[in-house]
């Protein structure tokens, strides 16, 4: 039941992201709110559940957004299954960790997410989306995640629990 609602509250961040805060822009950049989630519940999820549960919310992204269709998939699923496998290895309680974690799998995403544009889309504004997505949006997320893990650390911790 606790990997169907962590799925299902997935899936309604999918919807909030793509509805509510790709509106919110800061330095032109809004905020992925869905790899924040998947990097926090990662750490608390065996290897398979994590990765089920990133492959699903990230096709999900990629059938809501658009785009290249299994690039989110594979994304999250990489970093959720990369993330809990190495969770034993982690100190999982501290916001650097939080804050470091969410900047890496953030960095991923946006490299991927640069290549396959440029490859797919034959963009020009490289430099642009260089600083973007290496510099800016790792930044923004990772402290977006430091506010989002203080403020849910007894939910994430009963996650811990069960």
């Amino acid at each position: 039941m606790k990997r169907v609602l962590l799925c299902l509250l997935g899936i309604l961040l999918v919807i909030v992201e793509g509805s509510v805060t790709n509106y919110i822009n800061i330095f032109s950049v809004s905020f992925n709110i869905v790899i924040i989630y998947m990097t926090i519940i990662s750490l608390y999820l065996d290897e398979l559940e994590a990765g089920i549960i990133g492959a699903i919310v990230g096709l999900t992204k990629d059938i809501a957004v658009g785009g290249i269709f299994g690039i989110n998939g594979l994304i999250l699923f990489l970093t959720s299954y990369t993330i809990s496998h190495l969770k034993d290895k982690i100190y999982k309680e501290s916001s650097m960790t939080i804050f470091a974690l969410v900047f890496l799998t953030t960095l991923v995403d946006s490299i991927v997410n640069i290549a396959t544009t440029i490859l797919v889309y034959n963009s020009y504004g490289i430099v642009k989306l260089l600083i973007v997505g290496i510099l800016i949006m790792p930044t923004l997320n990772s402290l977006l995640s430091i506010i989002l893990y203080k403020i849910s650390k007894k939910s994430i911790l009963k996650l811990k629990e069960d």
